[in-house]
């Protein structure tokens, strides 16, 4: 005689060896005989999916990771000689050429505003034809863009060639690296986000002192030149790992195959996630306009600091070295508390909460150079207080994006918000750049820095309370969280 069935109608016999499931339904239970047995084997499936797991990362690891390796790693490569190094060109440019420093500055906010203007097409086409395609076009061009910038004699070439490069940079850079995250990652979305944003950070700490070091030993036109090629390399790297799209299921098919099984038994939805508002529906939602605005004033001090700080140490005295270890420094502690605390933002349910916590550190941090800025302790409380603030809010965008309209159109929506917030960027660097030019100071710089930076806190706080559009579609995830 065989075994009898468990009260779930499942045979012993699944707690094997092997983690099988019998699906042989018990009726003894009468009319409510399937279903129980139903939920019994979702039950079963899950137990057998987490050994599974541990099993998996014994062995064979989700494929999602190594996509995010060869983004990360190309990442660090591009974001680190183009926005991460920008400050290192500023000094030379001005004794090669007699620019002024708002003249330099221009070039940098020239690029932030041709990536911004360009973004929504960019996010449409990643939503299309997919991030791998654009790296193939982006990478070599940008290449070509910083060779032609090693050349230039004139200032409209200086312009010209920044925005060449904008273009490409777009293609391979911040919006197709968060589109991946997000398809990829199901569970583990927050540290795909954050791995991401770190890597413009690691791209600071790494390839800042690199360039640095080109420039003094063969000259900025040599740095140009062997910033393309390592573009190149990274990028010929990434394109190798990157796949546009994860296998069916995701992440969570990988990590619990068997309790997906399970799910599709139990007629269990679809993945909400997978839906998504279109971006003409987001940009009439009133969430959208307050992240777009409280980005646009956190973005303005972030993106304007990072063009502007190397500069400004050397403002205050210290040497053309330790201003750029001071913003290694820097770097090298965003990154460090972005992998602590990445793993933690998945289970904060409204990110935009996060999000005004760190611009309150940016806003302290800015204060604190205006009033005690120059002196060793001024500065080591700055880069406290910064790290701690402007290495949180920018990965939160993607955060808060996918989780407000979904991933159906998410590098469109992405794309979109980015456009106006490159507003902010695009006049960040000109107006610190004048105020520096006009009294030799940064001073009230920095005061306009710490008032955007609070004003972040409030529009962030105000997003916070407002339902997001995907919950307001999906009224069983509202009940259910």
């Amino acid at each position: 005689m065989g075994e009898p069935p468990s009260a779930f109608g499942i045979s012993p016999r699944s707690r094997g060896g092997r983690g099988e499931v019998s699906c042989t339904p018990s009726t003894s239970a009468g009319g409510e005989g399937i279903g129980s047995n139903l939920r019994g084997m979702a039950i079963e499936a899950t137990t057998i999916g987490r050994g599974r797991r541990r099993r998996g990362r014994l062995g064979r690891l989700y494929y999602g990771w190594w996509v995010l390796f060869g983004m990360v790693v190309a990442m660090i490569v591009a974001e680190g000689v183009t926005f991460g190094s920008f400050g290192a060109y500023v000094v030379p440019l001005e004794e090669a050429f007699g620019w002024s420093r708002a003249q330099v500055s221009l070039g940098f906010s020239v690029t932030v505003g041709v990536v911004g203007a360009s973004a929504p097409l960019i996010g449409r086409l990643i939503d299309v034809v997919g991030p791998r395609r654009l790296m193939l076009i982006g990478a070599p061009l940008c290449c070509v863009s910083f060779v032609l910038l090693a050349f230039m004699t004139e200032l409209w070439q200086w312009y010209a060639y920044m925005g060449l490069s904008a273009i490409s940079l777009g293609c391979i850079a911040y919006i197709p690296a968060q589109a991946l995250a997000v398809r990829w990652f199901d569970d583990h979305r927050a540290v795909a986000t954050s791995l991401i944003g770190a890597s413009v950070w690691m791209g600071q700490l790494v390839m800042l002192p690199l360039v640095q070091l080109l420039i003094s030993r063969l000259g900025w036109e040599d740095a140009f030149i062997y910033s393309g090629i390592m573009i190149v390399g990274a990028y010929a790297v990434a394109f190798l790992l990157v796949r546009d799209q994860p296998p069916p299921g995701g992440e969570r098919a990988h990590a619990h195959p068997a309790a997906v099984e399970a799910d599709a038994a139990l007629s269990t939805p679809p993945e909400v996630s997978l839906a998504g508002l279109t971006a003409r529906e987001a940009v009439r939602t009133k969430l959208f306009w307050l992240l777009v605005f409280g980005l646009m004033a956190i973005f303005f001090v972030v993106f304007g600091w990072l063009s502007q700080a190397h500069p400004y140490y050397q403002s205050v005295g210290y040497s053309d070295s330790t201003a750029a270890l001071i913003v290694s420094i820097t770097a090298g502690g965003a990154v460090i508390w972005l992998l602590a605390a990445g793993s933690q933002l998945e289970r904060i349910r409204r990110p935009e909460r996060i999000a005004a916590v760190g611009s309150l550190f940016v806003a302290g941090s800015m204060i604190t150079l205006y009033l005690i800025g120059g002196s060793d302790g001024g500065t080591a409380l700055h880069v406290v207080l910064y790290v701690l603030g402007f290495a949180t809010v920018p990965p939160l965008e993607a955060l808060m994006i996918s989780r407000a309209f979904g991933l159906s159109n998410f590098a469109t929506i992405l794309g979109t918000g980015f456009m106006f917030e490159t507003i902010a960027i695009f006049f960040s660097p000109i107006v610190a750049g004048s105020i520096f030019d006009n009294t030799g100071s940064y001073d009230d710089a920095l005061l306009l820095y710490g008032i955007c930076a609070l004003a972040s806190v409030v529009i962030f706080i105000a997003a916070s309370r407002v339902q997001q559009p995907m919950q307001a579609r999906l009224p069983s995830l509202s009940a259910a969280e």
